[in-house]
């Protein structure tokens, strides 16, 4: 009897050793499961799930003794060493290390694998604005024509932030003195800010490079971005392992291929990020601004907020609101 019960699963495909690997991460890659899913059940036998989370590291730490993601997508340079602060994940170097294409790409960590990269740039309307300026002075002397992201709620306000740390360092408050005449409103999130934009609100916002993907048709004509020639933050996201007493091994094959060219092809299709490895990206990264004139958060930097980031967000928020 057994003998025609595994020759019946042999003969239906079915995989009696795979294995469902969890996957926490924000709401943006919820593609992990939907369309890279099918590949790597392809490839491995093993299946994704993906599980939204809003803190990431917070909840690790809530579920620090019966961990239940096998990885965790979506990890910052600062967000990666919170987690191996609080031995939260795993490190792991992939065979393929390698297929990075740029050193500047690799994150600083041998906790984090490397998924994409972008840069914070700032979204206009060239209906409104026929020549952006070129220097965080020019563009704190046009007055309430920018919005900006709330850094205790939104992702990109917090980006933002960091941003103006690595630019100025110590003197960071003095990037938010400059640039405040310019403010038109402080708004919740991205989307918020995106919406308002798009409405005709205010014709400059806070966001990034890639949204010039979402610019197509009329819109290509009508909205752009511009960087700074001051320096513009370049921000990375990653994935680790979870650090729990038994790491599936489809959780390591996941790691592996997050730098396989299908995995890297579909994330810069489906997450508008570029790509760390040398994948053809589409077309419309062709429209996409970039520079050299980049800048990221020093060792430093990121052990200093760790300690102060809420302080920080604090104080950012009492300038804005002046």
């Amino acid at each position: 009897m057994r003998k025609i019960l595994f020759g019946c699963l042999f003969i239906i495909g079915i995989n009696i050793n795979a294995e469902e690997i969890i996957i926490y991460g924000p709401s943006s890659m919820k593609w992990i499961e939907k369309e890279y899913g099918r590949v790597f059940k392809k490839e491995t036998g093993d299946s994704i799930k993906f599980i939204s989370i809003d803190g990431i590291v917070g909840r690790l730490k809530l579920e620090k003794k019966r961990p239940r993601a096998d990885v965790v997508v979506g990890l910052t340079e600062l967000t990666t060493e919170m987690a191996r602060r609080e031995n939260l994940i795993l490190p792991y170097v992939p065979k393929n290390i390698d297929n990075i294409a740029n050193e500047s790409f690799k994150m600083s960590s041998e906790y984090v694998i490397p998924m994409d990269y972008g840069i914070l740039a700032i979204n206009y309307n060239k209906e409104k604005i026929s020549t952006p300026p070129k220097s965080l002075k020019e563009l704190g002397a046009m007055t309430k024509q920018l919005m900006v992201e709330n850094p205790k709620v939104s992702i990109t306000g917090e980006e933002a932030l960091q941003w103006s740390i690595a630019l100025y360092g110590e003197n960071w408050l003095d990037f938010w003195k400059e640039l405040k005449p310019a403010i038109y409103s402080v708004e919740p999130g991205w989307s918020e800010a995106f919406a308002k934009f798009t409405a005709g609100e205010a014709p400059m916002m806070v966001g990034y490079a890639t949204s010039n993907l979402f610019f197509t048709g009329e819109d290509s004509s009508k909205y752009d971005s511009f960087l700074l020639e001051d320096g513009n933050y370049i921000y990375q996201e990653g994935a680790a392992l979870v650090n729990k007493k038994e790491v599936k091994d489809g959780a390591k094959k996941f790691m592996e291929r997050v730098l396989s060219d299908k995995f890297q092809k579909i994330m810069s299709e489906e997450n508008y990020m570029f790509p760390v490895t040398n994948i053809e990206v589409s077309e419309g990264f062709k429209n996409v601004p970039t520079t050299d004139k980049t800048v990221k958060l020093t060792k430093e930097q990121i052990e200093d907020l760790i300690e102060n980031l809420d302080i920080y967000k604090t104080q950012l928020i009492d300038i804005l609101k002046k």
